[in-house]
């Protein structure tokens, strides 16, 4: 495909290059056929949909638009399937994408000022994401790890994830 269909993605936003690409590779698609509102809040059904098809699930049919996706999810260790409404924070979504690597263990020392907000279940996730790109500070080098994950966010640590394999 060559042109983005979403009406709120300018091309000079910071998110343009990977909602482009995880929308032309079918990884992530709008939320309506002109909308990708890269603000919203990332669910836990919407990433399982994504980590799903970046391993080649159909996710299409079903009793819910993400069923094959939860149920790939719950299958391959990545999610326990709960709450697919739910919002996803920064870290959720780095520990999904870890346990997806195979739980890869690295002697990583995170010197971001709110480091310690790491949950303890997240921690060797979050080393391994610090390590290779895939999650990177703010303005001030905080990693907000307890935060939502936007859409917008959540197109760039796809690209990022997919860059570093």
């Amino acid at each position: 495909p060559d042109e983005l269909p979403f009406t709120d993605v300018p091309e000079d936003a910071w998110y343009y290059d990977a909602v482009y690409y995880v929308w032309a590779n079918g990884l992530m698609e709008g939320v309506d056929e002109n909308t990708f509102a890269p603000d919203s809040t990332l669910t836990r059904a919407m990433v399982w949909a994504v980590l799903a098809r970046i391993d080649g699930v159909d996710t299409d049919g079903g009793a819910t638009w993400y069923s094959r996706a939860q149920q790939w999810a719950i299958e391959n260790g990545v999610s326990d399937g709960s709450d697919p409404m739910g919002a996803l924070t920064r870290e959720q979504l780095v520990t999904m994408l870890w346990r997806l690597n195979g739980e890869p263990v690295v002697d990583y020392l995170i010197t971001a000022p709110d480091a310690s907000q790491i949950s303890s279940w997240a921690l060797e996730a979050m080393r391994w994401a610090a390590s290779i790109g895939l999650i990177e500070g703010d303005e001030t080098g905080a990693l907000n790890p307890t935060a939502t994950t936007t859409r917008a966010q959540a197109a760039t640590f796809m690209v990022r994830y997919l860059a570093a394999e």
